[in-house]
């Protein structure tokens, strides 16, 4: 694919050299049609993403003149390869969700919108901009090309689950730092003779405790840092020394520890926020709860995130249609958007304060969804995966990389300088 992006950047690259650059549009002069692509097919989310293509095209596109049609294109990977084909083809749709991995590869060509003039612009800018937090505004200026090129929609983080019950009868606190998991760890394995802990993602454990450690992971440029940074080998030493205690263990043949922890074989292990969702479907009866994860210094928090951005395509410099999509993007990342989004029962969480601190979403905690609750708590701590494409590797095989690395490392015994002396190799380093 990264091959691929490269042929198709080359290849378009005197057609995007035609287009004449200009001061921003601000204003429409005669009614626009943009399209939408997207891949929510989740019927309750989906239901709520059309209502608010609806109410955008009733109220503020009708009030400038803006027309949007929404098109399902399948699942994430799908709608990727659908909008890699199309703008090979040269008909990408104007605006469509994505991840910033993918967004990265869309940047290896001239097509993704810069919304950061919009965004800063003294008439339709985003007054309320820093009212999304700070962690995801980053994220959307994080990548190699510098400018705002994505914002956020759809966002998740990790979390700590734990089973109240299990706690309670046996005297246990839910752990706030790593010292004091290993210690409630090992209390859970004398009392169950088996695993405590797990963690869903192992290379987001990889890149969360190396950073909550002091230590740094890639850059948006493609710099592994890790690789020369002692406290890489220091976490794999960590995951070694649990995993051969007994205390902690990997997913397996579960894939994700909602089912073992549904199934009260795991008391605690730490996953997405999105799936709060799927626990009481596998033990209605279950009774647990969710927290913020362990920190190793709570004044320098570490809590990964990720979930859909939504990005501005233009393959001819129609302006009218870039400030379309401008218009559209800040409507659906408004705090009447993403409150729509929070509280409806998505699993996704707020993007915005002014969410967090409204009386809907705290009468959504009120009513249970701790999920969300112990999501917000962490948002300053909030930072993405850095994500790039590059002529030697991408983010995307780095991280499958770090992911064998750790498998090498917990189940096969290999050393953490040895495990880490096969990543450089798999990665041609």
């Amino acid at each position: 694919m990264k091959k691929f992006l490269s042929l198709l950047l080359v290849a378009m690259m005197a057609l995007s050299m035609t287009v004449a650059s200009a001061e921003i549009t601000t204003a429409l002069t005669e009614p626009v049609t943009i399209q939408f692509w997207h891949s929510i097919s989740n019927k309750t989310h989906a239901a709520i993403l059309e209502d608010l293509v609806a109410k955008f095209n009733a109220g503020r596109g009708a009030e400038l003149g803006i027309t949007v049609e929404p098109t399902f294109q399948g699942s994430g990977s799908e709608l990727y390869s659908k909008v890699v084909a199309a703008l090979k083809a040269g008909n990408a749709p104007d605006v469509s969700l994505a991840t910033t991995v993918y967004a990265a590869d869309y940047l290896q060509t001239e097509y993704v919108v810069d919304l950061a003039p919009y965004i800063a612009d003294a008439n339709v800018g985003i007054a309320d901009y820093e009212d999304i937090f700070e962690g995801l505004r980053k994220a959307g200026a994080g990548y190699a090309k510098e400018g705002t090129y994505t914002l956020p929609i759809h966002s998740y983080s990790e979390v700590l689950y734990y089973n109240v019950k299990f706690f309670e009868d046996n005297g246990l606190t839910v752990p706030t730092t790593w010292d004091e998991l290993i210690e409630t760890s090992r209390k859970i394995t004398a009392i169950t003779g088996k695993p405590a802990f797990g963690w869903d993602n192992l290379a987001g454990s990889f890149m969360t405790l190396l950073l909550q450690h002091g230590g740094q992971y890639t850059s948006s440029n493609g710099d592994l840092f890790f690789t020369e940074d002692p406290i890489a080998l220091q976490v794999l030493k960590m995951w070694q020394d649990n995993v051969n205690e007994g205390i902690w263990r990997v997913a397996g043949e579960d894939m994700f520890f909602s089912g073992p922890f549904a199934n009260e074989v795991v008391p605690m292990y730490i996953g997405d926020s999105v799936e709060a969702s799927y626990i009481p479907m596998k033990n209605p009866d279950l009774k647990w709860s969710v927290a913020p994860i362990p920190q190793v210094d709570a004044a320098k928090p570490f809590n990964l995130t990720a979930g859909h951005c939504i990005l501005a395509l233009s393959m001819d410099g129609n302006e009218a249609k870039k400030y379309a999509g401008y218009e559209f993007i800040k409507y659906m990342t408004s705090t009447e958007a993403n409150m729509a989004v929070t509280v409806g029962g998505t699993g996704y969480l707020p993007i915005r304060q002014s969410v967090v601190d409204s009386e809907e979403f705290a009468a959504f905690i009120a009513a249970g969804n701790n999920a969300q609750k112990a999501g917000v708590e962490q948002s300053a701590a909030y930072f993405y995966e850095p994500v790039f494409t590059n002529d030697t590797t991408t983010s995307s095989a780095v991280k499958s990389a770090v992911k064998a690395m750790m498998e090498n490392v917990i189940v096969n015994g290999d050393e953490p300088e040895v495990a880490m002396e096969d990543l450089l190799m798999t990665l041609g380093y």
